[in-house]
Order: structure tokens, then C-alpha cells, then sequence
């Protein structure tokens, strides 16, 4: 079959340059492709150029046969300026008007250049600088723009594209398809008919030194953010505005949409990365979950202000438990969230948080309050501030105070293991100068509120430090090789019932580190001086001053032995550590002092080294004695990391300890401490192995026993068990003194996307669940389902019990109430199972 064939017919160079000189400053000329006319002929000499260009323009178009394809190319020189470089043929007559243009197949043509617009099609034809009318397979392309039909009409005086039959138009990482679209090319401003569309935009930059743990995804804020639907209308208001009549939008793939919004005008920003839904309904697997009549939803994880994802629950302490909170995005640098919550049991609660975050400052506030506890017939609150700032120069200070308005409050409100045992919430500010380089001097003012003890319900209120005043520093090299440290401080000690009192220490310092490679020796000597001024309550016990002096001396000495091993068919570094610490400090009678904030150290490896084995400065146990410890390691030569540690230590005493706490006698009896001992490995990356034990050799029994094992081989997979012991001293079982718990926790894929995750913390000594957890979670792709169920022991003869149902669609908030804060506080290892961010700056800091 042989193809089509018509004539070719231009306007005459000299109406076209008349007419092209009136537009070009402001359109952009109809330029036609030397390719549509078939091969260019060889140049002709240099000096007959300007002869050869003037038969040329003199001469008209001459028709050629073509085949089907045509190709029209639009630029925007300065002048226009037709090409139709061609052989000299015979002449035809200038036929003016509208033209039907049939071209032979392009010859190869160097790409276009930015702004150009290239229309193919099997047949192309239009006015000069007026319009191009393209049928049969058209395509018009600009830069990343793209328009596809089966007839293209192109309207260059108003740089507009209009498109009917099988239209599809790609624009960098959107898609749209329909019957019927027109639009401005360069303003990307225009309107399609029943419209289906898929719009992408990447995803965010990985944070530098981001590092994924095995298998775990690319977080979402770091994908391409995805969104398809279809519509009855869709308005282009620019490169990134898109609204939508009648409309759906919908985050999970197109073979698969198991959710979508569907809004009787629907707005995408993805400028603001805000969708905005007016008649809106959310349907789930093709149930309607609820109407809307007006929402808005992230596009992204950026933060946005709006009414963030409603949140509902249910618990034995507050009954149907309902949030919904609104988000206040006020700057780059600071936010506020207020949250009306509702319990079905106590009534409604109103929540605010305000955090901000500067160069120099940061902090939160955080205030809660219920007006009237349906259950407590009374109204309650709970608040906290926190704020550090640099002042400059050296300075920098700090705000921590906190308060609720009962005990009760965190066992009866809060779900936090933390919370719910606390027993002091500190009230504090402090100003530190540090601008000497080697000395740093800080004051602060503490108190606290003080809350009974959950468990025997004993309310102990520590003393008040008002003010304290601490001065250190740090001076190496002082004396040649000599270093030498000051600690000192000043403290006023307030309590409304037992005997205040004023102390000043003082504790200069000065050591001489001997180390090599090899090993290492550091002698130390210092003077601990301690003046009080008194206050007794009720019949003075003692003089009102008293004063205590002590000096301190002590041997630290170490050595570390290497050799190259090899452990399971690898290389391995491995050390011999033993160290030796040697302490005198002689008795000085303390009784007559009052205890105001000292008590014992846990004993563990730390402690053994230590100059005392009582905190705070009112006691300093008398002590000759000596420390000795051993630890091995296995290190990879390759990467410096460390595979395997035990270590074994014991102090040994030459003297009795004398002096005790109280009034009662000193804890220790005998010559040696308990003996420690620790072990830990990781064997691969996966497994990692942890045990310590410290043993009583004078009553030969086991003071404290833990061994844990973790499991993690990929990220959202990780399984603990730990156990733990301790000896109980008191004749009554009961007795809070010891325990022994189970702890069993973990997050496992169960089936499909089905995940598995818990924790069972149990008390096997009261034979008494301490915390359960129990959840299951759903990663569908586009959407995760999350179901948890809690029990916590929040005090000796109560519990909690809370239920988390969540449904989060992403790219479109959640419903339901989320757990997922709680499950990472609560399960080692635990992965989010469709990565993501929260919206918002920072670290999330909940208090309650």
C-alpha cells in the first residue's frame, strides 16, 4: 500500500516575517522541522552562500510525497524564521490559508532545547503562528510535559494544548488519562474530564549516617509520596494544585485500593503537602467508616497544622477513652497541640503541650486538667515545664518543675510503668557558668513533690536543697605531670519536721597518672573537709557546728595483655585486664552528723572502685581494703568491635567498716564483699548474650542473678527473655526487699503480613503478673492494622487494663487509639512495621 500523499503549502516568507516581527516579541513562532522535507542537501561554498539563501527565500515550497508521521517543532527565537532547506525543484504556486501537511519520516535530529515543543502525529496541520491541529496517535511534548490523543489541538498565541479521545498526560511523576482535557502548557493551569490519575513526588533525603538495620525499609518520609484516584472534574491550578470534583484519592496501589477518601471536592497541595476533603467519607474495604464534612490529612510526614487523628481506646480506670487532638504548627521551630480527651468514666479532660527549639533554648510545657472526676467528684490536673538554655559566654540554665494534684493521679490516669511508680516529681532550676575552661560553678534551687510509695504506700519526703552551690574543676599538668581536682559545694537543707542544717565540703585532689600502652598507675591523694551548721527541731541533740576532716588516698593500677585468636574459624583480638585499687581512708566518729541525703550505692562492678560506698557527703565510710578484677575480651580486628567480655572482681577489707548510715551498725560483717561476675556475648550480629551474678561468700547464697538473651535478626524481629533474682533478707515472703521475674518479650512476622508482639513480665515469687502485653499487627502496604491489649500492676492491690485499636492509613492519619509509643517503651527491639516518622520536630517527649 503505498502511503497518503499531499501537497505541502506555507504563507510566503514575506507575510510571514511581517506577521512574525508583530508577535515574536511576546508568542512563540510556528517553526517546521527541516526533517519534514526530507534530506538536507550538501552545503554549498562559502562564498555563495548569501546567493544561494536569496533564490531560496525567493522560491516557493515545493511538494513532496511523505509518509504518515509528521513532526512540527515550536520554538521561541528572537526572530522567526522558517527552515525549509530543500533541492531546487520545480516551482508551485503560494497557496495561503489553512494547510494539511503529511511528512516523510524524520531524519535523526539533535535533541530539542529547553521550552522547545515538538508535536507528532500521523497527520499534521494548522495556521502559521496561529494553531496546530495534530490526529492519529498525537503527541505534544515540552520539557517533562507530555500530552497524548487521538486528536491534539495546539493554540499557540495562548500557549494552550487541547486533547480529545484516549488523552493521557504525564508531567514528571503524575499521570492523568480521560476522554477530554485542556490546559495552558507553560502555566500547567487547565481542566479533565472524568479524569483517572496517579500524581508522585520523591521522597525526602536520607539524614546523613542513616543506617538500616537488616531488613528494615526505607522510612516513608524517605519514599516517593504516591497518591491515585479518579474523578468527575479535575482543575490543574498550577504544577503542584490539583482539585478535584467528585473525586477519590487513595495512598495504596491501583490494582489494590483497599482504602480511599472520597470528597465531593477534594484539593491536593502538594506544595503545603496538605490534602483538603469537603464532603468527605473514608471508606475501608468498601464500608464508609464516616462522613466528614470537611478534613484535611498530610500528603507527607511534614508537619501541618489541623486536627490530627482521633484517638479511642478503652480501660478498667477510665472507660471508653476518646482524644482528638488539635496540632498548631506555628513555626519551623515551635508548636501546640491541644487535646480534648474524653473518658467514659471520669468525664472530659482538656491537654495542651507546647514545645519550642532554638539555637540557644529549647523546652516543653505540658498541662492537663479534668474539671470534674465523675468518679473522685473532685476536679484534677497534672503539669510539667522543662527548659534548658545557653545563655552565652559560659552560662546556661535549666527549668524542671512538675506537680499533680493528687497521688492517685498517675495509678488512676496514666498507662506508664514509669509514672506509676513514681514517688518524687522534682521541682528545680539551676545556672551553671563553665566559661573558665578548667572550673565549672553551678546553683540551683530543688524541692519535690512527694508521693506515697505505690506499693507499701509510705510517703518519705526528701530534704529541700535551697540553694544549692557546687564548684569543680579540673586542672592537668599542673605540677609537671600532676593533675588536680576540687569538688566542692555549699547546701542549705529545708524540711518542714526533721533538723535543717547548712554544709559546706570541700575536697581538693591530686593524682599522678603513670600510663604507658601497656599498663597504668595513678596515686591520688586528697583532703575531704565537711563543715555543718545546725537547726534542730524540738531538744537540741548535739552542737550546732560540727565539722568533719579526712584525708583520702588511693592506688589505681591496671594492665592489658593482647594476643591475636582465633574463635569459630575467625580472628580475634584477645585481652587480659587485670587492675588492682587499693583505698585508705581512716575513722572518724559520725553520729552526731544528721543524714541528710545519703544512702547506699548498688554494688556492681562501678561501685567496687569507688572511694565510698555511701551517697551524698554526710557519710564517708572508713575503709583500708583492696579491689581486684580481671575482664577478657574478643575484639574484631577488622571492625574494633566487641564480641565477647567477662570480667570477675571482689573487694577485700583489712578493717572493719564503722561507720553506719542511721543509728544502726554498719552492713558489713566479715573480710570480703560479694564476689561479681559478668558475661556477655554477641555471637553474630543476631544473638546477643547477657548474665551477672553476685554471690555472698559469708552465707554462701546468691545475693542477685540476671541472665537475658536477645534475639534480633532483622529489623521488626527481635525476641528477649530475661531473668532476674534477688535475695530477700526479711522473714516475710512478702517482703518488697527480693523478687524474682520473668520478663519474655518480642515482635515476630507470624504469617503473610501478619506480625506477632508482646511482652509477659511476671513476678514469680508472688505468683503475680507485673505487666502483659498482648498485640497483633497487619502491614497491608498501604494501610496497618494494630490491635493491643495491656494489663499493668500499678500498685500493691490494683491494676490497669487497656485495650489499643488502631487503623492507620498512610498518607492519611490513623483512627483508633495508637500503641506504638507504649510498645517501644515496653518491647526491646520493637520496629514500626511501615517505618515512617512522627510530625513533628524533635524527640517525642510524653510525661504522662
Amino acid at each position: 500500500m503505498k502511503p497518503p500523499r499531499t501537497q505541502l503549502r506555507f504563507l510566503s516568507i514575506a507575510l510571514f516575517a511581517l506577521w512574525g516581527r508583530a508577535g515574536a516579541e511576546a508568542l512563540p513562532p510556528f517553526v517546521v522541522s527541516p526533517a519534514l522535507l526530507g534530506p538536507v542537501p550538501a552545503a554549498a561554498p562559502a562564498d555563495a552562500d548569501a546567493a544561494q539563501a536569496d533564490r531560496r527565500s525567493a522560491r516557493p515550497a515545493v511538494a513532496r510525497p511523505v509518509t504518515p508521521k509528521a513532526e512540527a517543532v515550536v520554538a521561541k527565537p528572537a526572530e522567526p524564521r522558517v527552515a525549509l532547506d530543500k533541492p531546487a525543484d520545480r516551482p508551485v504556486a503560494p497557496a495561503p490559508g489553512r494547510v494539511s501537511r503529511v511528512a516523510t519520516a524524520p531524519a535523526p535530529a539533535k535533541p530539542p532545547k529547553t521550552g522547545i515543543t515538538v508535536i507528532t502525529a500521523e497527520k499534521v496541520s494548522g495556521l502559521q503562528d496561529v494553531d496546530a491541529v495534530a490526529e492519529g496517535s498525537a503527541e505534544l511534548v515540552r520539557d517533562a510535559a507530555r500530552f497524548e490523543g487521538d486528536r491534539l489541538q495546539y493554540f499557540e498565541l495562548t500557549d494552550e494544548v487541547e486533547a480529545t479521545g484516549n488523552v493521557r498526560v504525564t508531567r514528571g511523576g503524575d499521570t492523568m488519562t480521560g476522554p477530554h482535557m485542556r490546559m495552558k502548557v507553560e502555566e500547567q493551569v487547565g481542566a479533565f474530564d472524568s479524569p483517572e490519575y496517579v500524581i508522585s513526588r520523591p521522597g525526602r533525603p536520607a539524614p546523613p549516617g542513616q543506617i538500616l538495620l537488616p531488613g528494615q525499609s526505607v522510612p516513608r518520609a524517605q519514599q516517593p509520596l504516591t497518591g491515585h484516584g479518579s474523578a468527575e472534574k479535575l482543575y490543574l491550578e498550577g504544577e503542584n494544585q490539583f482539585r478535584f470534583l467528585n473525586g477519590t484519592w487513595t495512598s495504596c496501589k491501583p490494582d489494590r485500593p483497599d482504602w480511599y477518601l472520597r470528597a465531593n471536592e477534594l484539593e491536593l497541595d502538594y506544595d503545603r503537602e496538605v490534602g483538603e476533603a469537603k464532603g468527605g467519607t473514608l471508606v475501608f474495604k468498601g464500608v464508609p467508616l464516616g462522613y466528614m464534612p470537611w478534613a484535611d490529612f498530610p500528603l507527607s510526614e511534614a508537619r501541618r497544622s489541623g486536627v490530627l487523628s482521633p484517638t479511642f481506646g478503652t480501660s478498667n480506670k477510665v472507660g471508653v477513652d476518646l482524644s482528638v487532638p488539635y496540632y498548631f504548627n506555628l513555626a519551623p521551630n515551635y508548636d501546640d497541640t491541644l487535646t480534648l480527651r474524653y473518658m467514659g468514666l471520669r468525664g472530659l479532660q482538656v491537654r495542651n503541650e507546647t514545645r519550642y527549639v532554638t539555637p540557644t533554648y529549647r523546652g516543653l510545657t505540658l498541662l492537663e486538667y479534668l474539671p470534674n472526676d465523675q468518679v473522685e467528684q473532685r476536679s484534677r490536673y497534672a503539669g510539667s515545664i522543662r527548659h534548658d538554655q545557653t545563655f552565652g559566654n559560659g552560662w546556661t540554665g535549666n527549668i524542671n518543675f512538675g506537680g499533680i494534684s493528687d497521688p492517685r493521679y498517675f495509678t488512676d490516669l496514666s498507662t506508664r510503668v514509669a509514672l506509676t511508680s513514681t514517688v518524687n516529681i522534682p521541682r528545680q532550676g539551676s545556672l551553671t557558668y563553665a566559661g573558665g575552661g578548667w572550673w565549672t560553678v553551678t546553683g540551683m534551687l530543688q524541692s519535690f513533690q512527694n508521693l506515697p510509695d505505690p506499693v507499701t504506700g509510705v510517703r518519705t519526703e526528701p530534704y529541700k536543697r535551697l540553694p544549692q552551690i557546687t564548684l569543680n574543676a579540673l586542672r592537668p599538668d599542673i605540677l609537671g605531670p600532676t593533675t588536680f581536682h576540687l569538688a566542692s559545694e555549699f547546701v542549705s537543707f529545708s524540711h518542714p519536721t526533721q533538723t535543717e542544717g547548712r554544709r559546706l565540703t570541700f575536697y581538693p585532689q591530686l593524682s599522678l597518672p603513670l600510663q604507658t600502652s601497656a599498663f597504668y598507675v595513678t596515686p591520688k591523694i586528697g583532703v575531704h573537709a565537711t563543715q555543718y551548721d545546725l537547726d534542730y527541731r524540738g531538744t537540741p541533740t548535739g552542737d550546732t557546728s560540727q565539722s568533719r576532716t579526712l584525708p583520702i588516698i588511693s592506688v589505681d593500677s591496671g594492665v592489658t595483655f593482647e594476643r591475636d585468636t582465633t574463635f569459630g574459624g575467625r580472628n580475634y583480638i584477645q585481652t587480659l585486664e587485670p587492675r588492682v585499687y587499693y583505698l585508705y581512708v581512716p575513722y572518724t566518729d559520725q553520729s552526731r552528723i544528721p543524714n541528710f541525703d545519703s544512702g547506699f550505692y548498688d554494688f556492681n562492678f562501678a561501685q567496687i572502685f569507688a572511694e565510698n560506698v555511701y551517697t551524698g557527703g554526710d557519710r564517708i565510710s572508713n575503709a583500708n581494703q583492696v579491689t581486684t578484677a580481671v575482664q577478657s575480651r574478643l575484639i574484631d580486628p577488622e571492625t574494633g568491635a566487641e564480641r565477647v567480655r567477662a570480667a570477675l572482681g571482689q573487694r577485700y577489707y583489712l578493717v572493719d567498716q564503722r561507720v553506719a548510715l542511721n543509728d544502726g551498725a554498719p552492713m558489713r560483717t566479715g573480710k570480703q564483699a560479694d564476689l561479681l561476675a559478668a558475661f556477655s556475648a554477641t555471637f553474630m550480629p543476631k544473638f546477643q548474650f547477657d548474665t551477672a551474678w553476685q554471690y555472698n561468700p559469708r552465707d554462701n547464697w546468691t545475693e542477685r542473678f540476671n541472665i537475658g538473651v536477645r534475639f534480633q535478626p532483622a529489623y521488626a524481629r527481635a525476641v528477649s527473655v530475661n531473668w532476674r533474682y534477688k535475695h530477700n533478707y526479711s522473714a516475710d515472703p512478702t517482703s518488697p526487699d527480693g523478687f524474682r521475674d520473668l520478663d519474655i518479650s518480642g515482635q515476630w512476622p507470624l504469617w503473610g503480613n501478619w506480625y506477632g508482639v508482646g511482652r509477659y513480665n511476671r513476678n514469680l515469687r508472688d505468683h503475680r503478673l507485673t505487666q502483659g502485653i498482648a498485640g497483633l499487627e497487619y502491614n497491608a502496604g498501604c494501610w496497618v492494622f494494630r490491635s493491643v491489649i495491656q494489663q499493668l500492676v500499678t500498685t500493691s492491690n490494683d491494676n490497669n487494663r487497656s485495650f489499643f485499636f488502631q487503623l492507620e492509613f498512610n498518607g492519611a492519619g490513623s483512627i483508633g487509639s495508637s500503641p506504638l509509643e507504649m510498645l517501644k517503651r515496653n518491647v526491646p527491639g520493637y520496629g514500626k512495621i511501615n517505618g515512617g516518622t512522627v510530625p513533628y520536630f524533635g524527640a517525642e517527649d510524653e510525661d504522662y
